[in-house]
């Protein structure tokens, strides 16, 4: 609704703006014409009544105009001050978010402990998951950590869909840990989106946006896409048979 009040104030300035354009040139044309006197030859000497109301009934036309161009500068003025200010605090909002998580020290170990358990540079599945969180010690720690980080960035995720986050911000800050992540669990990933497709959607149309997929600095490829149910399928049946 916001937008589409700023977007008729907008169409509404605009409008005025074009109108003021439209009567100078008029009057330019007038001037650069030779037309001027001949419109002042109109005036009567002695103005009567009809005349001294036209008059008058112009001067109220131009005032009111004025004044409607006045208010609409106000209030577009006050929409674009209202939209700066929610997009600095949006942006504040998305730093307070970071250092609070992901630059804390309880993050930092989260993410070593998925390491630990799943290295970097390979691939994730849901049977793998399922096989740490079995056990007990590191290997359960490990587990509950790659689903702690999964379900971090979609939070993330919704926050940007939702406007709550700033998205150029996050992108500069979290875009190569994020898809490095998603690309190593994109099979498990995959697994947990068949039965329902809610499950990480946020994080998935985020990832498919940012993600660039290319040779990472061990040679390897990465930010690959996550994969249909045909791939899917056809990578779970090549692993049973190397299983």
């Amino acid at each position: 609704m916001e937008r589409v009040v700023t977007g008729l104030l907008i169409i509404g300035a605009l409008g005025f703006l074009v109108l003021l354009i439209l009567v100078s040139a008029g009057f330019a044309t007038f001037l650069l014409t030779g037309e001027f006197r001949a419109l002042l030859d109109l005036i009567p000497d002695q103005p009567d009544g009809e005349f001294r109301i036209l008059v008058s009934l112009f001067g109220i036309a131009v005032s009111a105009l004025t004044a409607v161009g006045g208010i609409l500068f106000a209030v577009f003025s006050y929409f674009r001050n209202a939209k700066r200010a929610e997009a600095a605090q949006r942006k504040q909002h998305t730093i307070n978010i970071l250092f609070q998580s992901r630059l804390s020290e309880y993050f930092q170990k989260t993410n070593s402990l998925r390491k630990e358990i799943f290295p970097t540079d390979n691939d994730i599945y849901l049977d793998d998951w399922k096989a740490a969180r079995a056990q007990a010690g590191k290997p359960r720690e490990g587990a509950e950590a790659l689903q702690q980080l999964l379900n971090y960035y979609e939070f993330l995720a919704v926050g940007i869909a939702q406007g709550d986050l700033d998205k150029d911000l996050l992108r500069q800050s979290i875009r190569g840990i994020m898809c490095n992540l998603v690309d190593d669990a994109r099979f498990m990933i995959a697994e947990l989106r068949t039965n329902d497709k809610k499950t990480l959607e946020f994080l998935v149309a985020l990832y498919d946006d940012w993600r660039d997929e290319k040779l990472n600095y061990a040679g390897v490829l990465s930010e690959r896409a996550i994969p249909t149910p045909a791939e899917l399928e056809a990578a779970l049946t090549l692993r049973g048979k190397h299983g």
